[in-house]
């Protein structure tokens, strides 16, 4: 709450020009705009605080805009000075940066909160069971048609990576489709379009609630070790921002960080306000079976450590064609979401 107040006192001193950053609203709270996808279990941090007015805790009030742009768009309005802030995948942030991108991470938001489910059908008639062995599911999927996100994104990459290290060739083994609207991944898995699919936890539980389709692999739930320090979703806002805005990133750090604490704390609490707001849409049986995985999948203090951005490096620094060795780990990453103090 300190900062809160020393954050509106700040702004009260310098005035609601638009030079001096971003205005304030009727209630003294810092005004701060945030490009967000439509609600995932990836994002549910970002959308606690909304839903629960933990911004407000900080003096802010984050006005997010929702759409169904992928990252690569979320970065491109960033840059544009459509929002302060953007959920994007580490992946497309680290890429742009190396690029010469001026993009910096304020937190990071979840570790890797994906799942592999198959059809039904298509998993009894593998020689593996669900609870076999991770080694023997990851390589009973040789042959099947595994529906996940595009080219170079966090998603894409993971399921390349998790094969190749399993002795498949992601390219001959496996049929991978790029499928940029998640919405078509429920009906593709249950009309048998796709075998399978590797999205975000919550975009195919409707086919495990469902019957129509079988966990497969959790990496929230720990299936994959060699996974368990990476951050595959973060927050970035400009370089520019986060020099001129240092006590607004702070508190936008701390109310993540809130969040997340929440989540440990009380899963049961946080969940249920997320069904009841950003998620009031989805079957409760669907939720129910997505957030037990989820729930554990947010990186303590939505820290991107320096171990954290290692670990990246380390799984997909060589499959990336641009030069992520150069991106200096300080530029890269803000101070509060560094826990370096």
């Amino acid at each position: 709450m300190a900062l809160a107040a020393a954050l509106t006192f700040t702004l009260s001193a310098c005035g609601p020009s638009e030079s001096d950053g971003p205005a304030q609203n009727e209630d003294g709270l810092t005004t701060v705009r945030v490009g967000l996808a439509e609600p995932t279990f990836n994002t549910a941090l970002i959308n606690l605080v909304i839903d629960e007015d933990i911004d407000a805790n900080h003096g802010l009030d984050m006005q997010p805009t929702r759409s169904g742009a992928g990252s690569t768009n979320q970065i491109a309005a960033l840059r544009a000075g459509e929002y302060d802030f953007a959920g994007v995948g580490t992946a497309t942030a680290a890429d742009a940066v190396a690029e010469g991108a001026g993009l910096v991470i304020v937190a990071g938001t979840g570790g890797l909160i994906n799942n592999i489910v198959l059809n039904a059908d298509v998993a009894k008639g593998l020689d593996v069971a669900p609870d076999d062995p991770v080694e023997e599911r990851i390589k009973a999927l040789r042959g099947l048609t595994i529906a996940t996100s595009p080219p170079r994104s966090s998603s894409n990459l993971t399921l390349r990576h998790l094969v190749q290290q399993h002795g498949l060739d992601p390219d001959k083994d496996l049929n991978i489709v790029p499928v940029t609207d998640t919405s078509s991944i429920v009906a593709g898995i249950r009309q048998g379009k796709f075998d399978g699919s590797f999205f975000g936890v919550g975009v195919a539980d409707a086919n495990i609630a469902d019957g129509s389709g079988t966990l497969w692999i959790s990496l929230p739930r720990g299936d994959i070790e060699e996974f368990n320090e990476l951050i595959g979703v973060c927050i970035v806002s400009t370089r520019e921002f986060v020099d001129n805005n240092p006590e607004i990133v702070e508190a936008f750090h701390a109310a993540l960080a809130e969040a997340q604490e929440f989540v440990a704390s009380d899963p049961e609490a946080a969940g249920k306000a997320l069904h009841e707001n950003s998620f009031a849409n989805l079957d409760a049986d669907v939720f129910a079976t997505a957030w037990e995985q989820a729930q554990t999948g947010y990186p303590e203090g939505v820290l991107f450590t320096r171990e954290n951005w290692e670990t990246y490096l380390e799984l997909f620094g060589d499959a990336s064609d641009k030069d992520l060795e150069s991106i200096v780990y300080e530029d890269f990453v803000a101070e509060p979401a560094r826990g370096e103090s």
